[in-house]
């Protein structure tokens, strides 16, 4: 079965649309949800038009130029590097996530690290002027 550009393109724009409410905001979760699942999609997606590509290229008429064959070839290799680039672009909004969520842990560290200290440095200074 081919994939029309249409509903390669379609999911390539929706895995975009997908990322922004009406109101054009979404939270971090919701967002990498989404595009863990639109990954998920796309990499099914990409195995099913490499499996095309082979069968395709076995058929004796796929290399020749003016042919259905070869015609079918190269549409299904630009979808498939429509496919590749929103999956790339999923990708990078996963790891963008887990950086994030690396940042946000490091800083609750800090932030807590700051309040032990600001208690410590009370502490002292009551026991300075107790002193």
């Amino acid at each position: 079965a081919v994939v029309s550009t249409q509903s390669t393109g379609y999911i390539t724009n929706n895995l975009r649309w997908c990322f922004l409410w009406p109101n054009g905001e979404m939270d971090q979760e919701s967002i990498f949800c989404k595009a863990r699942g639109a990954a998920q999609g796309l990499e099914t997606l990409r195995q099913e038009h490499h499996r095309m590509i082979e069968n395709l290229k076995a058929e004796p008429l796929a290399d020749e130029p003016g042919t259905l064959e070869h015609e079918k070839l190269q549409i299904i290799q630009g979808n498939l590097e429509k496919i590749e680039l929103g999956l790339n672009e999923a990708q990078v909004m996963i790891s963008l996530h887990t950086h994030v969520n690396t940042i946000e842990a490091e800083k609750q560290k800090l932030r807590a690290q700051v309040r032990r200290l600001l208690q410590e440095n009370t502490w002292l200074r009551e026991e300075l002027s107790n002193a």
